[in-house]
């Protein structure tokens, strides 16, 4: 058994993500009871895998893995999501694109960013259910279908593992209505579920719509900057509570 790397990785994890690797070396055999001894850990790295990790076997089997470092779970977030694809995709907001570009770069930075934050506002406001379930369902449940997750909390030095199937977060993706929770952010709201009933399921999701290198390459000749989708997991304390209390995690 071994790792080896394959492609590469450009984040602050990398040193982290290859900690996870020789861990899982020892530990993969009691987390994935079903693995047999003959496998290596390969890092995949890149901004094209969603797995930053894969547990392949001698017999072809393979067990993708995403990890997210985090200095602590009451901190921060992580990303589902971050694509311009999924902005061209969605019929709500696939003019952002031309109205960012008819924007005067040629004013002061304060006012460019003003203009470019009106523009982002108001697309965000036009997005129905429809579009946000699309874009959940396209770019969080398919892409992260049969991915394990590992969680590493620095501040406790703890690794959570578990199925991102076994998220509430997923059945709430496939069988609620999603709506936007306005706060006091212009480009960001919390995503909230809604069933049949009336009955609320907040799993601290979040959706931003923003340039992807900000207003400054925006107004740069010689850099671009254009509209990103952001999907983000707050709380993430939360939601190893929730796998918790459902028995669906295991740490290492």
């Amino acid at each position: 058994m071994g790792f080896k790397t394959d492609g590469s990785s450009h984040t602050n994890g990398i040193k982290n993500e290859e900690r996870v690797a020789r861990k899982l070396l020892t530990s993969a055999n009691t987390l994935f009871p079903n693995l047999n001894n003959e496998f290596v850990v390969v890092l995949k790295g890149g901004t094209q895998n969603k797995a930053d990790l894969v547990i392949s076997t001698a017999n072809g089997e393979e067990i993708p893995v995403s990890i997210k470092n985090k200095k602590s779970l009451k901190k921060g977030s992580y990303d589902y999501v971050n694509s311009s694809a999924a902005v061209k995709e969605c019929a709500s907001l696939q003019d952002v694109g031309s109205r960012i570009k008819q924007i005067n770069i040629n004013r002061s930075k304060d006012v460019v960013r003003e203009d470019v934050t009106a523009v982002l506002n108001s697309a965000m406001h036009r997005l129905t259910s429809a579009n946000i379930r699309s874009i959940l369902n396209h770019h969080v449940n398919a892409k992260n279908k049969g991915m394990t997750v590992v969680i590493s909390d620095r501040e406790n030095q703890t690794d959570y593992k578990f199925n991102f199937d076994d998220m509430p977060l997923k059945h709430s993706i496939e069988n609620h209505t999603p709506k936007l929770r306005w706060g006091r952010g212009r480009t960001s709201a919390k995503i909230v579920f809604e069933d049949n009933n009336g009955h609320v399921f907040d799993h601290n999701l979040r959706i931003r719509v923003v340039l992807n290198n900000g207003v400054g390459a925006l107004m740069d000749p010689t850099a671009s900057s254009i509209p990103v989708i952001k999907v983000q997991q707050d709380k993430v304390n939360k939601v190893i509570d929730s796998l918790v209390a459902i028995n669906k995690v295991q740490t290492f």
